[in-house]
């Protein structure tokens, strides 16, 4: 098993975020830890899924804690608190070629159809003790990836079972509406850094009780595990 590369992002300190703001915060684990699902990708690897655990370093909301959802499978985390832009996601990744307004739309597609099954809020935030949490933020970052491009394995034994159940629910032919949007997604952007989602504005109601989604797991600094 190889870990998600995952990066550090942050919040805006003013609640609303202008195109190129810099935020700084810290990557503190993924939601489960090593109980996190995890999902195959073809050409990739296999990457743990699931809510992206961030604490922020600076400013006025220093010390709170939220999750988000990778869009760079290729790029690994560094430690400690650092800084990031809220860019356009069609702009990500940084450095790459940029995803393009069709890709952005599918994520934020992706996102939207989430949130309308109860899964998110509008700040990307869910109740860590809702039935299924696991599986459920594993299936919306496995069906992001795939809005990116890469081609999930759904039907790999490396791919989580409980995980491809709601990965196939979230986009059922007959419920997913690919016209749905995201107010407010963007991306948290830094050179060889891995590329997050990011919603502006993030309000002060987001960050309620949002430390106990960090409970469980630690600080980690990811690195490469391939399961053979």
């Amino acid at each position: 098993m190889r870990f998600l590369k995952t990066v550090v992002v942050g919040v805006s300190m003013l609640g609303a975020c202008a195109a190129g703001e810099t935020i700084e915060a810290e990557y503190t684990g993924i939601a489960g830890g090593t109980s996190a699902r995890h999902v195959k990708v073809r050409n990739e690897g296999t990457f743990y899924a699931g809510h992206m655990m961030h604490t922020i370093t600076s400013g006025s909301r220093a010390g709170h804690s939220f999750g988000t959802f990778c869009v760079d499978v290729r790029e690994y985390v560094r430690p400690g608190s650092l800084t990031y832009q809220v860019v356009d996601l069609a702009d990500a990744p940084m450095p790459g070629d940029p995803y393009g307004r069709a890709k952005a739309d599918a994520v934020s597609a992706v996102i939207a159809n989430a949130m309308a099954l109860g899964w998110l809020d509008k700040n990307l935030q869910a109740d860590s003790g809702a039935s299924d949490y696991l599986a459920k933020m594993g299936a919306i970052q496995a069906a992001v990836w795939g809005a990116l491009g890469y081609q999930i394995r759904d039907d790999s034994w490396r791919t989580s079972s409980d995980l491809n159940t709601y990965y196939d629910i979230l986009l059922h032919d007959d419920t997913f509406d690919s016209s749905l949007r995201t107010n407010g997604l963007r991306a948290m952007v830094a050179p060889n850094q891995q590329d997050m989602l990011y919603i502006v504005p993030l309000p002060p109601a987001a960050f309620a009780g949002a430390g106990v989604l960090a409970v469980g797991f630690g600080i980690r600094v990811m690195r490469r595990h391939k399961q053979a």
